[in-house]
């Protein structure tokens, strides 16, 4: 935040809606605010029958006995270190995906204690997960190929009924978040534009309004989508920005008579025909590039094809059941 003239920094920690594209909760605070703190204020934006993804840095048992207590389906992603995750496989099932124990440590304890101030707390119940560990193998058009392991925890504990081959590639969606929060500070803020509030309740007031015009401009774009029968990936949210801030001023009084377009009584009509007309992204699009500066400059952009693996984690054993 700012102080003493120096420009605002924030830190924002929301969850977004898949289908929309819309924010259905945001958390909004300061530069050095820990993203898992301000995580922590969207417990209640999860309700039962929700499946929510998050990345590996948001994962602790504790909260995920709290974000699962309302009934939604979590599908989080986790480190591949065995000794960073509370896991022992009970056993593995019969898609290649593992049932196991989730079962806090003495350490996990006392260091959950300390940062808590109260001595007195109790173990976190023992608690089953499911869990799903896969390669994804990236094959680019110049024959580049690259290898990541990834590991994702789930609520969801029957492979009949959710696949772990079908659990792997559901994660990816994960990333639309990013492509939201890039929409975010690039196209609705404005690339290199400084936010104007020099005081913590200005600039937090300015964030909550680049949430709201973003929800909006997704709103409209999820419409027209919907009223067409279209994915809303297929519509460029830049593009809507634009034609919204072309009919908003279109539709103002006329400066010389006073009168309003002939449009006014439905202005979404004529801004959704633009918005159908204007042309369509490139939906299920796949490609591959460089993720570090030093990879972007030499590492071009090109189409790529994925190949998902189940493979098996290295997770020490454990004998202990459901309902033992």
């Amino acid at each position: 935040m700012p102080e003493d003239g120096t420009k605002p920094k924030i830190r924002i920690v929301a969850h977004l809606q898949a289908g929309t594209r819309r924010w259905k909760a945001a958390a909004v605070g300061g530069y050095h605010d820990g993203e898992n703190a301000l995580a922590d204020e969207l417990e209640d934006s999860l309700s039962e029958g929700m499946i929510n993804l998050a990345d590996r840095g948001f994962f602790s048992m504790s909260r995920w006995i709290r974000f699962s207590r309302a009934g939604a389906h979590l599908l989080w992603r986790v480190k591949n270190s065995a000794r960073s995750v509370p896991f022992k496989t009970i056993r593995t099932l019969a898609d290649g995906s593992e049932l196991v124990l989730l079962r806090e440590s003495s350490a996990m304890l006392g260091t959950r204690r300390r940062d808590a101030g109260d001595k007195t707390l109790p173990r976190l119940p023992d608690t089953f997960a499911r869990l799903v560990s896969f390669t994804v193998l990236s094959r680019a058009g110049s024959g580049r190929m690259k290898t990541t392991a990834i590991r994702v925890l789930t609520t969801l504990l029957d492979p009949g009924l959710y696949p772990a081959g079908e659990l792997a590639a559901l994660y990816a969606r994960r990333w639309q978040v990013e492509t939201a929060f890039l929409h975010l500070k690039k196209t609705v803020r404005g690339p290199r534009r400084v936010l104007r509030g020099r005081s913590v309740t200005l600039v937090r007031q300015e964030a909550w309004a680049l949430l709201l015009v973003h929800n909006m401009i997704a709103a409209i774009a999820a419409q027209a989508a919907s009223s067409a029968g279209l994915d809303p990936d297929a519509l460029s949210f830049t593009a809507v920005l634009s034609l919204v801030r072309f009919h908003a001023t279109a539709d103002s009084c006329c400066k010389h008579c006073g009168k309003r377009p002939a449009s006014a009584d439905d202005p979404l009509a004529p801004l959704t025909t633009a918005i159908l007309a204007h042309p369509r992204d490139r939906t299920g699009r796949r490609r591959t590039s460089g993720r570090t500066p030093a990879e972007r400059r030499n590492w071009r952009t090109e189409e790529a094809t994925y190949t998902i693996t189940i493979v098996r984690s290295n997770l020490p054993k454990t004998d202990t059941c459901p309902g033992s």
